[in-house]
């Protein structure tokens, strides 16, 4: 996805917030509706309010662990190539614990895939939502 107004676009996954877990146990749900290339937008329910939630992107669905930050150890379920992802954005939840976000997508976009993770409060765990595939 490219920079627009909304998204902050290509950091290391280790620079991020370091945020979550393998998703499934939890409600946190992501999901991704657009064209692309073109815009998409970003929609996810089910966290926990008012927390850091960082949006990664990779080319391939497999397993990969956050390498550093709070959320080291965490596993996703997707595998980003050489293993460095693109974080599109860190943000809050919000009150609600939903809400969406806006941006552009590129045709190298297209086909790939997205978490999300959020850093828990009270040292809880990590938690990760599912796996969303950007449209083709």
């Amino acid at each position: 996805m490219r920079r627009s107004n909304r998204f902050v676009v290509s950091a290391a996954i280790t620079a991020m917030l370091a945020l979550p877990s393998l998703a499934g146990a939890g409600d946190l749900t992501l999901e991704v509706s657009g064209d692309c290339p073109g815009q998409l937008t970003l929609r996810w329910s089910g966290a926990e309010p008012n927390r850091p939630m960082g949006i990664i992107f990779a080319e391939r669905l497999g397993a990969f662990v956050l390498p550093a930050g709070y959320c080291q150890g965490t596993q996703l379920g997707i595998n980003p190539a050489y293993g460095r992802g693109r974080l599109l954005v860190v943000i809050s939840t919000r009150p609600a614990g939903s809400g969406s976000v806006v941006g552009t997508g590129s045709t190298l976009d297209c086909g790939g895939y997205l978490q999300s993770v959020v850093k828990s409060g009270n040292g809880l765990p990590c938690v990760t939502s599912n796996v969303a595939q950007v449209p083709r």
